[in-house]
């Protein structure tokens, strides 16, 4: 990093709240060594910006949102959130971890979020300098990195504006503080012993260095290059790309190129509008939006709500539109209700054919 980038986005409260530029280090260490001001939900910026933010700021009236230009950072967060299971979140962070140690032969930081996950972090020690590219390049490293270690991470995060819980401070809902946990710790204290250590803030401070570097910095190299591939493969097919008549571009962007981040929720949403118009099923609709979301960095529980408001607005439109009653009638709704019915004794006795007697045919 370049000594002008160290501009952070600090959210004090829901992260609905309003965005405000602080030096991002000695933020973070003073949240990090429980030396700031307040323990309440807070959040800070995942990358770290430069001028450019600060000038965009200004003239987007104090607003970050659709800030597409350089940034980079210094710890890598990669978060594992399993939902309803932090047993399950617990085993993939030792697993990580465990991974991350062998690799770069250090420690990596991990903290447990508060809730119902762990944020673990790479130091990029080989400091790669900003450029606009170097959110893309972070999620293609996290997520090899990830991949190799068995592990799902939410890859959401790399977002060039997300914004990542501050240390030391309290989970709203679980009233619980982001701790960062010792990695020794990790594999010894259990759930309950976590869920203890996060009772309250301490100055646990920041990870200090001390792995191989030179591993790290091929990595990142790795990382650059599949990362300038695949922006090369999209340019290409774009560019060789015809729409196709019977569907709106819209639709056809999300499925074969994917979304950016701020186009991402709102082509989802459209895209399974317009399928559930074509007559779509839901399960179809799901089946075929999922995967293309999620490669975009959406999270599972955002695909699935947009594609399901997606999905509940066309019905609305179309039930505006044509307010006729239900077509299927009483007797085939009783038929419905009954289908699982057991049958009465001789009800398959039916003489199919000839009428029949008892002498035989006639």
């Amino acid at each position: 990093m370049t000594a002008d980038y160290d501009v952070g986005v600090l959210v004090a409260g829901p992260v609905s709240s309003a965005r405000h530029l602080v030096q991002h280090h000695a933020t973070l260490t003073a949240f990090a060594e429980d030396s700031a001001e307040f323990h309440d939900e807070t959040y800070l910026s995942h990358f770290v910006f430069g001028p450019e933010l600060q000038q965009y700021f200004i003239s987007n009236r104090h607003s970050v949102k659709g800030f597409a230009g350089p940034c980079c950072c210094r710890l890598l967060v990669l978060d594992i959130d399993r939902d309803g299971d932090l047993g399950a979140a617990l085993a993939d962070a030792c697993r990580l971890v465990g991974f991350l140690s062998e690799r770069y032969r250090t420690n990596p930081a991990a903290w447990f979020s508060g809730s119902k996950g762990f944020h673990v972090a790479v130091e990029l020690a080989h400091r790669p300098p900003p450029s606009v590219a170097f959110p893309a390049i972070a999620k293609t490293f996290a997520e090899t990195l990830a991949r190799a270690a068995g592990v799902e991470i939410d890859l959401s995060i790399y977002d060039r504006n997300h914004i990542v819980r501050a240390p030391n401070t309290r989970h709203p809902k679980a009233g619980l503080y982001k701790r960062l946990i010792d990695a020794d710790d990790l594999f010894q204290i259990g759930i309950d012993g976590i869920r203890r250590h996060a009772e309250h803030p301490a100055g646990d401070g920041l990870p200090i260095w001390r792995g191989d570097t030179e591993r790290l910095a091929a990595d990142w190299r790795e990382a650059e290059a599949a990362t300038a591939r695949a922006a090369k493969a999209r340019a290409e097919r774009r560019a060789t790309f015809t729409p196709d008549e019977r569907a709106p571009k819209y639709v056809l962007d999300l499925l074969r190129f994917g979304a950016e981040p701020g186009e991402r929720a709102t082509m989802l949403f459209r895209s399974a509008a317009w399928m559930a118009e074509q007559g779509a099923p839901p399960s179809l609709v799901s089946a075929l939006l999922t995967e293309p979301a999620l490669d975009c960095g959406l999270t599972p529980s955002e695909t699935a709500r947009q594609i399901r408001c997606g999905i509940e607005h066309a019905l609305k439109q179309r039930a505006a539109a044509d307010p006729r009653p239900d077509p299927i009638t009483d007797l085939e709704r009783w038929a419905i209700q009954h289908e699982t019915d057991p049958l009465p004794p001789g009800a398959t006795d039916f003489p199919f054919g000839a009428n029949q007697h008892e002498g035989g045919p006639a």
